[in-house]
Formats: structure tokens, sequence, C-alpha cells
């Protein structure tokens, strides 16, 4: 009969050495363990780096086929990421489509319908009830990331929405905070440094005053651009380039820290520029490019059919994170295929650059639209309030018709209004409008 005894004395007999080397083996396999769950339950999450270019029209890059424009660092995001061309912002002006961004709602839903309150009334009416919604920031930090805001805001202090760490409090546009691109880009790869000593995952809020007046580029960057006639085209397109630079070395200290293959980066506009752009429901106001770029994670891909938006920034970026979206949200995450697949329309609004009611959005609106796969209506409204509009904004294209269609595949500059030639598609768009946002 063996004692059971004496089978555990032969490890409490063992020597120092084989103690040590025992125990050294079972360290390592319990560690070894411990490594491999921790990295099937809570894989590393990526970073996100949200990148707004400001006034920037959707045709003018170097891969859109603009003549003069030079992209070569945002050409490179589209030739390597997906990107997709028919994509939109919900409104054409700034305000509004930036808090579009930070909430994923459109701007009736949030509030936010212009860029300032109508004389007499106070910001502070709009922004606080603003602050209660959802914000993307704030979501990000509850999860652990680490936020940072830089360019423009608009709200006041960026941590109101969750922002970790900023360049100080804004004012209208974005105060010290607008230097960032024009003047410096170390604030953000300080703030890498500080999420790489934290061991965080991160979130960079992109959004310089570029290419958006003044348009003051270097004259080393407006040289470039002598042979274009109009001086003012030439320096915009000088302004172009030059955020194009601020994109390039962004990407290039991604890479320095090690950590551009963990960190998703998109890239779109706040809203158009050029005749007929900014604060106007057409083309040139509210369609911008969007860019995912993901290096192993997403594949190169260029998608000229599905309509993507920036209601989708929120979702998209939630859904990487690992953050459950709020299921109010209207967007969907453009990396998966079949919500994107799935839809088939966008609804837009214009407003008036100044906010008439912090309560009753309605009150400014100026167009409500519809794109619905190649067809595009703008509804204006009948008897639209009388506040002032954005450098000459609201021209219609078509004086005296309140509504207008395009067939944007084959006109996608919407120089001919179809909507006498075709009553059905106009009802069917209009009925679509109308489940979406009534106005009386």
């Amino acid at each position: 009969m063996v004692n059971k005894r004496h089978q555990f004395s032969g490890v409490r007999g063992m020597s120092v050495r084989l103690k040590f080397i025992f125990g050294f083996f079972l360290f390592s396999l319990m560690g070894a363990y411990v490594l491999l769950a921790a990295d099937t339950l809570t894989p590393s999450r990526p970073n996100v780096v949200l990148i707004i270019s400001d006034d920037h029209a959707w045709t003018d890059y170097t891969f859109a086929g603009h003549p003069h424009a030079k992209t070569p660092n945002i050409d490179r995001l589209a030739a390597e990421g997906l990107t997709y061309t028919r994509g939109y912002v919900t409104t054409a002006i700034c305000s509004p489509s930036l808090a579009t961004m930070l909430t994923g709602l459109h701007p009736h839903q949030h509030g936010i319908t212009g860029n300032d309150p109508v004389r007499g009334q106070k910001r502070a009416d709009w922004i606080e009830p603003f602050f209660k919604k959802p914000q993307l920031p704030k979501l990000l930090a509850d999860a652990g990331y680490l936020t940072l805001h830089t360019g423009k805001y608009w709200m006041g202090q960026p941590s109101r929405v969750g922002f970790t760490d900023d360049m100080g409090f804004t004012g209208r546009h974005g105060g010290q905070a607008l230097s960032i691109g024009r003047k410096s880009m170390k604030p953000i790869y300080d703030f890498f440094d500080k999420a790489k000593q934290q061991q965080k995952p991160f979130f960079v809020w992109y959004a310089p005053f570029l290419p958006h007046t003044p348009h003051n580029p270097p004259e080393r960057l407006l040289k470039k651009y002598a042979h274009v006639k109009d001086p003012r085209k030439a320096k915009y397109l000088a302004m172009i380039e030059w955020l194009d630079e601020t994109c390039g070395e962004l990407m290039g200290q991604l890479k320095k820290k090690g950590v551009a293959d963990n960190t998703l980066v998109l890239y779109l506009a706040d809203n158009g520029w050029n005749e007929y752009g900014k604060a106007h429901p057409y083309e040139n106001g509210v369609r911008t490019p969007f860019i995912a770029h993901w290096p192993g994670k997403i594949k190169p891909h260029k998608d000229d059919r599905n309509l993507v938006s920036n209601l989708d920034v929120v979702p998209t970026i939630l859904t990487v994170a690992g953050v459950k979206p709020p299921a109010s949200l209207p967007g969907i995450n453009v990396l998966d295929d079949q919500a994107v697949a799935k839809r088939d329309t966008l609804f837009l609004s214009n407003f008036a650059h100044d906010m008439a009611s912090a309560t009753e959005p309605e009150k400014s609106l100026w167009t409500r639209s519809c794109i619905h796969g190649k067809w595009k209506l703008v509804a204006w409204i009948e008897n639209p309030p009388k506040i002032r509009p954005h450098g000459g904004g609201h021209r219609h294209k078509n004086p005296g018709a309140n509504l207008e269609l395009f067939d944007l595949l084959a006109d996608p500059h919407e120089t001919k209004n179809l909507a006498k030639q075709h009553p059905d598609v106009v009802q069917d768009l209009l009925a679509r409008i109308d489940g979406w946002w009534k106005v009386d």
C-alpha cells in the first residue's frame, strides 16, 4: 500500500534548485494563460483619428479629377482605404454639420441649425440642450479612451461633450484651437505620447481651419498656382495643399509612433465651397468624399454607388471602439457592407445662417432634400424665413421653382431641373421627405 503522504513528500523534498525550476515553469505557464485569455477577452481597441476639412468642395482633390488641386496625401488615404465618392453632410454650413459629427443626429434633432442665434438671443439657449444629447467624445471617454479636441468646435469648452484633452476654451469658431495645422501639429503629437504612456486608446478630433478663409497660404505653396488666372482660386487651391500637407504629417507621425496599423482614420469635409457651395443645398454645398483608412483591416476600394453621410461618423467610430451606438441614431457603420448596401435614401436640410428658435428648428428652415438612388429632390419652403443667408446663400439655380429634381448620375452638377418631366418621382420623394420630417 502506497502512503499518500509519501506521494507529496517528493515535491517537499526537492532541492532548492529544482523547486525554483518547477516554480518558474508553473509561473510561466500561468502567465501565458493569462496573456492568452486577455488577448481573447479584451483585444486591443483601435485608435481613431477624425480629419474634418473645412469649406472644401467635393471636386477639389487630385483623385477627384481636379485639373489643378494637389492633394497627394489625401489621394494616398483614398487609394489605400475605402472611399465613398457619394458622401454627404446633413447641412451645408459649419456649426450644424460639426454638431452632427458629435451627436450622430440631424440638425433638427440636435438643435444646432445655424452658426449664430438671431440678434438679441443667447447662444446658451441652443448649446445647453445640445449638451444633453449623446456625445461621441463622452461615450468614448466613458469606455476608457483619451479624447483630444483640436480645431473647430463652436460650443465653448470641449470638455462639456466629453473631450478629456483640448487646446482651451473655444469661441464662435474655435479660439486658440484654430492654430492647429496653420501653426503647429505638436498638440496632437504630444497627445499621442500621453496615450502611449497611459496605455490607453485615443480619439483625435482634427478639424483645422483649412482650407477655410482667411485664404493666406504660405508663399511657397501659392507660387505653385501662379498659372491659375483667378488669384482667389489660386489662394484657395494653395490652402487645400496646405491642408493636405498636414494630413501627410499626421499620417507620418502615426507610423513614427508605431500606432498606424491600429488606427482608423476617417476623412470628410464639413461642407462645400465654390459657386452654389457653402450654405446651399446643391452638391457643391453638401457633398464630400468620405474616406475610411485602416491598414490591414480595410481593403482598398472606391465606391461610386452607395450613399454615406456625416451621420455615420458616430456609429462607425463607436462600433469600431466596441461601444454600442445609441438606438436613436439614424446613421450606420460605413464599414458594414450590408448596412451600406441596404441604404437607398439620404435626407438633408438647409437653414438660414442665423437660428431663430431653440425649440422650433423649422423657423429658420429653407430647404429639405432627399437623395434616393440617382435622384435628388430639393424642396424649398414656400415662405422662407426672413433671416440673413450666408454669403449670398439660398440662391435658386432655378428661380421661381420650389421643387428641383436632378439626375445626379447623368448631371452631377445639377444643371437641369427635371421636376416637370418626372412628377411621379417628385411625389415619391416628397412623401419620403414628409415621412422623415413633416413640417407644417
